[in-house]
Order: C-alpha cells, then sequence, then structure tokens
C-alpha cells in the first residue's frame, strides 16, 4: 500500500521527536500511518503501547498490524492481559494493544509494563476530553511518571465534538505543559473562559482568546490537505419525514412545555429540560420509557408505546436497498422493534459478527452508535446506513456514519434519517443541530490549517 503524502509527513516529523495529534476525517489512513512510521522506526526503539476501545483493538488495528510482520504484537485485554503485558515488558512483543480501562489496570498492577514503553497512542483522543475524567488522570500520570515515553501521539477524527473546554485534554496528551503554559485544567479554563451569567456551568470564551487559543493548538496538529485525502464516491443523505400522528406530537409538545405527561393512568415526568429533550426523542420514535423514580435512571423503567409510524418507512428502504443495510437505534425499545420486523437481523457487537459483516454476509446489521461509532472499518459489508433514533450527540453521529463512508469505499454511502416531521419536533431540531456542529469544526480545522502552513 502505497502511503499518502501527509502520512509521509507525518512520519517525517514523529522521526525527528514531534509529538502529535491527528486529525483527520474517519477513514483517512491514521492506523496505516501509525504502523508505517513504527516500521521505519529501528525495531530496537519500538515499544509502543496503544490505547484504543476494545472493538477497534480487535478489528481495525490487528488487520492493520498483519500487513507489518515484523512488529510483533499482543493484545493487553481479556484473557491475554497477563501473557501480552509480561511478552511486552521482556521485549518479546514490540507493541502492545490494550483499552483505557486496560490501561488504568496496567498503572496499577504491571508498572513494568511501563517501564519498557516508549511511545504511547491515543485512537480517538476525544475519549480523553474530560480533564476530570479517571481516564485522563491515568494518562497524565503516566506520561509524567515514566521517563522513557519519548512519543505520545493521539489521533481523532472530531477533533471539537461539543465544546473548546474539551480540546485541554486532548492536546494535554501529545504536548503536555507546554500547548497552554499549564498543567491545571482550571487555570486553562480560566484563562479562556468565562462563566455566562446566572448559568453556573456555560462557560463562554473570552473576546479575542479563540485566536489565541487556535494559535497556540495548531502546532501539535497535523491535518492532511485537502488535495491529500483519498477521493471517495458521494456522501448522500436521504429525509423521510414521517407523520407521527395528533395525538404523539401532541404529548411531544406538552412533554416540552411543562416537562410532565399523562399516557392512560401513568404520569411521565422529566426532571428537566436536558432529560424532556430525550423524552421528546423516545416520542418521536414511538413512545416514551417511565422511571419509577424520575430522578433516578437506575430506579426501573417501563416502556409505553404511543406510535409505530417509523416501521413502514424503515421496512420501505430496506426493501428498495440494492445493498446490505446497517440500522442504527438509540433507544432499547427501537432494537426491540428491529428485531421484531427482521428476526434474522445481527447486532454488531462482537468481532465475530464484525467479520461477517464485512465479508458480506449480513443483509441487515443493527446497532448502537455509541458502541460502534470510532474505529472500526466496515464499509466493505455494505453501503447503506439508516437512522432509526437520531442522536444529539455530533461526535457519535458523525463517527458512526464514517464506519461506512471512509477509504477503499467503491460505492456512494446513503445515510437515511426517520425524522417525525411536525411543528417544533425534536428530530428536525437534532438534525439541524448535527450539521451545524459538522460546520463548526470544520471551520475549525480550516482555521488551524492556515496556522499550519504559516
Amino acid at each position: 500500500m502505497k502511503a499518502y503524502k501527509w502520512q509521509l509527513r507525518f512520519i517525517r516529523l514523529a522521526r525527528q521527536g514531534h509529538s502529535l495529534l491527528l486529525a483527520c476525517r474517519p477513514g483517512a489512513g491514521k492506523t496505516y500511518a501509525i504502523c508505517k512510521w513504527l516500521d521505519n522506526t529501528p525495531l530496537e526503539k519500538v515499544h509502543a503501547i496503544i490505547v484504543a476501545p476494545t472493538l477497534v483493538i480487535y478489528d481495525a488495528w490487528t488487520d492493520e498490524l498483519e500487513q507489518f510482520p515484523n512488529l510483533e504484537y499482543g493484545h493487553g485485554h481479556s484473557t491475554t492481559f497477563e501473557a501480552a503485558c509480561e511478552g511486552f515488558a521482556n521485549a518479546e512483543l514490540a507493541i502492545l494493544l490494550t483499552t483505557p480501562e486496560m490501561l488504568i489496570k496496567i498503572e496499577n498492577t504491571q508498572r513494568a509494563t511501563l517501564r519498557a514503553c516508549r511511545q504511547i497512542i491515543i485512537d480517538e483522543s476525544t475519549k480523553y476530553k474530560s480533564a476530570k475524567s479517571s481516564r485522563f488522570k491515568s494518562i497524565r500520570r503516566l506520561i509524567k511518571r515514566y521517563w522513557k515515553i519519548e512519543h505520545c501521539i493521539a489521533m481523532t477524527g472530531t477533533l471539537l465534538p461539543k465544546h473548546y473546554l474539551q480540546l485541554f485534554g486532548q492536546l494535554w496528551i501529545v504536548g503536555q505543559t507546554d500547548v497552554f503554559n499549564t498543567d491545571s485544567f482550571a487555570t486553562y479554563r480560566d484563562t479562556y473562559f468565562y462563566v455566562k451569567p446566572f448559568k453556573k456551568f456555560d462557560y463562554i470564551m473570552f473576546p479575542g482568546m479563540q485566536e489565541k487559543l487556535e494559535a497556540r493548538i495548531a502546532p501539535y496538529i497535523l491535518q492532511p490537505d485537502e488535495g491529500e485525502y483519498a477521493e471517495m464516491p458521494p456522501l448522500i443523505e436521504v429525509t423521510h419525514y414521517v407523520k407521527i400522528g395528533k395525538k404523539a406530537e401532541d404529548l411531544h409538545q406538552r412533554m416540552q412545555k411543562d416537562l410532565v405527561i399523562t399516557i392512560g393512568d401513568e404520569d411521565i415526568v422529566a426532571a428537566n429540560s436536558g432529560v424532556s429533550l430525550f423524552k421528546q426523542l423516545q416520542i418521536c420514535s414511538g413512545g416514551v420509557y417511565k422511571y419509577t423514580d424520575p430522578g433516578d435512571p437506575t430506579s426501573g423503567r417501563q416502556w409505553l408505546p404511543i406510535h409505530n409510524k417509523k416501521q413502514a418507512q424503515l421496512q420501505s428502504i430496506i426493501l428498495e436497498a440494492e445493498s446490505n443495510v446497517i440500522v442504527l437505534y438509540c433507544y432499547l425499545s427501537s432494537r426491540d422493534i428491529i428485531t421484531k420486523l427482521y428476526p434474522n437481523a445481527v447486532e454488531l457487537r462482537t468481532s465475530k459478527n464484525i467479520k461477517a459483516w464485512k465479508d458480506g454476509d449480513i443483509e441487515i446489521a443493527y446497532g448502537h452508535p455509541a458502541s460502534m461509532g470510532h474505529g472500526l472499518n466496515l464499509q466493505s459489508g455494505g453501503n447503506v446506513i439508516v437512522w432509526f433514533d437520531i442522536t444529539p450527540d455530533a461526535e457519535i453521529w458523525w463517527q458512526a456514519i464514517k464506519r461506512l463512508h471512509r477509504g477503499a469505499i467503491t460505492e456512494p454511502v446513503y445515510v437515511h434519517y426517520l425524522l417525525a416531521s411536525f411543528g417544533g419536533s425534536k428530530d428536525l431540531y437534532c438534525y439541524d443541530m448535527l450539521h451545524k456542529k459538522y460546520g463548526r469544526q470544520e471551520d475549525l480545522l480550516k482555521r488551524l490549517k492556515k496556522l499550519e502552513q504559516k
């Protein structure tokens, strides 16, 4: 496989000692660039720990590393955890594949493994977007404590999931205190942001600080030029507007206005406006969950059906599809609808099922976008996605779409949205919001690219 120009540029910079965050579109070839760099490094200097979600280490990374026979690797996970860690510590393995959760376990129980490490690669840096998370605190301790670590490389296809506050953890990994001139998230936050009046946790950037912040992070971010991406067939989005009926529309509007609705003898209460948003989305999809205790999501719940209007549209799309189809759901009730309509449908939750999909052996697959939205290469199995429910999370949305629309795809990718259509519909609201958030991220990447070229 021939490397792209941006991959060669990354290899050159990494060999010069630079630690970088690769901010590339999903499917641009980040895993290949990392493997190519490690393969071009003298073997005795390759002692890399690669941290990625579980399915990704067994799918994308394993498949990629098979192309580089000189790079011996093991999975620091599940039943092979101790053997792989011991092999890495004894220099029998050049690469250790593990997950963020297992990295915390390695820190606590396998110190010899970390003492042998010279390169840390974080696949999907947005997993560390919260500077208060145990994941970030663990990686920060690890980088500070083990002085042999020469390179810290991070990768993401969605650099700006929601807010500029989420850049601190991602950029600290690659540049530590040099990026923001501080080791403290609170100092970073208070330097660039202020609290919106009467909104305790709503932070707004100080005037003029956006340009200064972007100038600081630009040297640590590598992204391809527009012409360095592989040519791909188009991504075609198709919206299907579904009439859900006056009863469902009225319940949706009352939930938005009053945070409480009544179905039969049951009162459904939303604890706040955030919970109300999700309940309105549930109503758009067919029903709503009633919790025993509205303030406690673990208190037990009951699904109350309201309509089934999206089902006929889903059946029509699948009937007309000329390819295998992935149906994405956000609620367990929607999963139950999918499996009832299509008993032979297969959920993409295991390596075995993912392989069967990639081999073209599954006609209808389904899954939750949060569990299959990062790092998986699913483009060989089909080219049709159906969003039965829509998610308000822009990162999850874009990453899920890019499981199919990525390098080596040969056909256009069709993304179908089933959207409840009426005035004030939260389906329509989220659809518009997702595209606006994607536009903001693209604008940020373009500004960073101009700063990189200066």
